[in-house]
């Protein structure tokens, strides 16, 4: 199987007849599925072979208009839309949450969702064994947000209490987070010139008081930045805090650098696809205390499927739960009990479990992808810099790069003009947008950072922004959609 081709419908339904075919089998299965359960039982439509001709009409004309106005969506699937992060979902997750959302089982407890709950069991399994975190547990989530609170709630309940640190360039959710929670003791550090977080910044902090937990990120949703964790790990050592690796966007990254049996690919084997300081991140990845990885971006899972993972079973406990009218199964896993979230869909976990099935978590699977993808985002940071007059921000650790004129640091305010425009014209501002980008605007103070004492904007630096989550870049016949963007990106 050829994973960049055969695990997707593609961007324009290449793979429809196979699709359909698969989608068939479906049906098929949950009609006989649901006769065959009791059989003895009369039909409840006995008397009824024609269905209600104006119901029949209503669900017909509003099926229309529903259709009619999804086609005005965005179009996500297309290689020519880098904007957010958006990857279209595999075949596999399609087939696995369409089959099971018919049966709508509730992993919130054991009896609401048997086969799926032990399907997310599995999966949790398979994450941890990626990640490298050979101890502890974990669950699904509806998303990285979800997934970060509750491991601040619980280490909160758990851990003497101290400050919470984390960068400017961690998502947007963690002051948020720490607002619902009560935590007015955050501090918010700086980053360095390549998005990562400042250690000298981070260890002045350390110094001065208690801190309980760090926030380190693996793959930054604004930059893709991977923060050191080599060296925050040494810091733990001395300091003693809770680690939380924020691995929502990257987690995935490691099934890129497995060999089939699990052992990490040599460095010469991963090429150039990997920068070294990432490669070390990744390998320390799972000595984190706690973790937030998204099936839903690189796991080619449809959103929401977020998912946290825990090193120590203490916190576990903490967060324990229960309700009377539920739970009855003592001697199976009732998920529900350990989460923040109550009713959750199997469906989702159905969806993990059959990709990861098809598409196992090293380079011979899922990891191909993600190669491809990272590939992506190195060329084109180096042919922006060779073919325009734009460069990028930051050299990207992943597959997502901000870039903005060359000589932004002799007139920001030009540059970010002139970034205006650029996004103006390829964005969703532009119905007519060949491409599709988003933006990212820097923060003053770190813009600084980049552009010196010039770069005192008040409202922010503005940069350009390409999330290359989907493969399909550089891939197909010359000029490439990666090409096609390089070439409308040097008209502005």
């Amino acid at each position: 199987m050829d994973a960049l081709f055969d695990a997707f419908l593609g961007p324009q339904g290449e793979n429809e007849r196979w699709f359909r075919e698969l989608v068939d089998r479906v049906v098929a299965w949950q009609v006989q599925w649901r006769k065959t359960r009791f059989p003895e039982d009369p039909s409840v439509y006995t008397g009824r072979d024609e269905r209600s001709p104006t119901f029949k009409r209503r669900l017909e004309e509003a099926l229309d208009e529903f259709l009619s106005r999804m086609e005005r969506n965005i179009p996500f699937p297309s290689p020519r839309y880098t904007g957010q992060m958006l990857k279209d979902p595999g075949l596999p997750a399609l087939l696995a949450y369409f089959a099971t959302m018919m049966i709508n089982p509730n992993n919130h407890a054991y009896e609401g969702g048997p086969v799926t709950t032990e399907m997310e069991m599995e999966v949790v399994e398979q994450l941890k064994q990626m990640v490298g975190m050979s101890q502890g547990w974990g669950h699904l989530t509806s998303g990285g947000t979800l997934a970060n609170m509750e491991a601040l709630w619980a280490v909160r309940d758990t851990l003497p209490p101290g400050k919470v640190v984390f960068s400017v360039g961690s998502h947007y959710s963690w002051k948020r987070i720490c607002s619902i929670l009560g935590v007015d003791d955050w501090h918010e550090l700086p980053v360095d010139r390549q998005y990562r977080m400042d250690l000298n910044a981070l260890e002045d902090v350390l110094r001065q008081g208690r801190v309980t937990l760090v926030v380190a990120n693996f793959g930054t949703t604004g930059t893709g930045s991977v923060d050191p964790l080599p060296e925050i790990l040494d810091l733990r050592q001395r300091y003693g805090f809770h680690l939380h690796v924020d691995a929502a966007y990257g987690g995935y990254l490691r099934s890129a650098l497995l060999r089939e049996d699990g052992q990490l690919l040599a460095p010469e084997e991963t090429g150039a696809y990997v920068k070294p300081e990432v490669r070390a991140a990744a390998e320390h990845l799972g000595q984190a205390d706690s973790m937030t990885i998204d099936p839903h971006k690189h796991g080619l899972v449809m959103y929401g499927a977020g998912g946290v993972l825990y090193r120590d079973e203490k916190f576990r406990q903490t967060i324990l739960n229960t309700a009377p009218y539920t739970y009855h199964v003592k001697e199976k896993p009732n998920i529900g009990m350990f989460t923040l979230e109550g009713s959750r869909p199997g469906a989702a976990a159905a969806a993990v479990w059959l990709t990861h099935r098809v598409l196992p978590l090293n380079i011979s699977g899922l990891g191909q992808i993600l190669r491809e993808t990272l590939t992506t985002g190195r060329e084109f940071a180096a042919r922006l810099t060779n073919e325009t007059s734009w460069q990028p921000l930051v050299d990207p650790d992943l597959d997502i790069v901000c870039f903005h004129p060359k000589d932004a640091p002799a007139d920001p305010v030009a540059a970010n003009h002139r970034a205006l425009d650029l996004y103006r014209g390829l964005s969703v501002e532009n119905p007519s947008a060949p491409f599709i980008l988003s933006k990212f605007v820097v923060d003053p103070a770190t813009a600084r950072t980049f552009l010196g004492t010039q770069g005192a904007l008040t409202d922010g630096w503005t940069t350009l922004r390409a999330v290359f989550i989907k493969h399909w870049m550089r891939l197909g016949p010359k000029p490439t959609a990666l090409d096609r963007l390089l070439e409308e990106v040097a008209k502005f």
